[in-house]
């Protein structure tokens, strides 16, 4: 347990942010329609207007049971995280979709893929 956690201090002591790639859910949703997006990601968090721009603003965070990595007959908990998702429409269409992971040090970016698991035939 004790190297659990010496494991778990060490990563949080190197805190460069986790690189954001291009991912195959996020590929697939660029030219589809808003009401596409609507109908397989669900209402996002926040939809803001912004000029002739729309973005549609998804939050998914880990479950409960990924955050705690099991040791032996016990568990250690593990970093709380999750992915905003931004989805960039104009005309109607995705133009593109940014992830940000929360807290940017981990690589949540399967969080947001299963926003748009739905989303992909």
């Amino acid at each position: 347990m004790g190297l659990g956690v010496f494991a778990i201090v060490g990563l949080a002591g190197c805190s460069t942010p986790a690189q954001v790639g291009e991912y195959p859910n996020q590929q697939t949703l660029v030219g589809k329609s808003k009401s596409v997006i609507l109908a397989c990601a669900g209402v996002p968090k926040k939809e803001i207007k912004e000029g002739e721009v729309t973005l549609l603003r998804y939050y998914r965070e880990a479950p409960i049971l990924e955050e705690s990595q099991p040791v032996g007959k016990s568990s250690v908990s593990t970093i709380r995280h999750g992915c905003w998702a931004t989805v960039v429409l104009a005309d109607d269409r995705v133009i593109d979709v940014r992830y940000r992971f929360v807290p940017p040090t981990f690589d949540a970016s399967n969080d947001c893929e299963e926003i748009f698991d739905a989303c992909v035939p």
